[in-house]
């Protein structure tokens, strides 16, 4: 998410290589050793942490440097099924809005389920999104990964 494809790729080897070598096996592929193993890829940690902080930020644990990142909607008084917390404004370039966290912080907050969002206290909210995967990322490096690669 914050580094390079190059780099997430490299750190997944190390983890293949790693899970290989705990669990004795060349053949499997390195989704079936992730869920052998209940871990997740470094892409998927990278969105776990990011919901994380936006918990902290919904429920004033974070610093207000990072309050200042996302622009909060205004209460609506009727009631709307999947109502997002955050302004999004539209992308005027790739490079420097759309691989950005205040642009891809909401949409990640977004695809949390609401049982997970309802949660009071942030060490709730940790231990529940560990086992949180998510299939549709809508970042722009795992559209690309998933069709090169068919996972994230």
């Amino acid at each position: 998410m914050m580094h390079s494809r190059k780099i997430e790729s490299f750190m997944n080897r190390i983890h293949e290589r790693a899970l290989r070598l705990v669990y004795g096996d060349k053949n499997a592929s390195f989704e079936e050793l992730l869920e052998r193993d209940s871990s997740v890829s470094i892409h998927q940690r990278n969105l776990q942490c990011l919901a994380i902080e936006i918990f902290k930020i919904l429920k004033g644990f974070a610093p207000t440097i990072m309050n200042e990142l996302f622009e909060y909607k205004e209460p609506c008084s009727y009631d709307i099924r999947n109502r997002s917390e955050f302004k999004r404004t539209n992308v005027r370039t790739v490079t420097y809005w759309e691989n950005s966290i205040s642009h891809l912080g909401p949409k990640i907050w977004d695809l949390v389920p609401a049982e997970m969002k309802s949660l009071d206290s942030l060490s709730q909210f940790k231990t529940a999104i560990k086992g949180w995967k998510t299939g549709n990322c809508p970042c722009r490096i795992c559209k690309t990964y998933i069709s090169q690669v068919g996972f994230i």
